[in-house]
């Protein structure tokens, strides 16, 4: 699974997530595959992080 289609799973399966608990899932990502996670993050909830818009 792509990092981006990874985010939309995750926040999908659990809405809830909080922005700590995703940035330390992504933690050990390589820096191009983190930023996908964060757009995929973006895509299902923008006001998640919105400041980065």
């Amino acid at each position: 699974m792509n990092p981006t289609a990874t985010a939309k799973a995750l926040l999908t399966d659990r809405p809830d997530l909080s922005l700590r608990e995703l940035t330390d899932f992504a933690a050990d990502m390589d820096p191009r595959d983190e930023d996908r996670f964060w757009a995929g993050v973006r895509q299902v909830n923008p006001f998640l992080c919105s400041e980065w818009h």
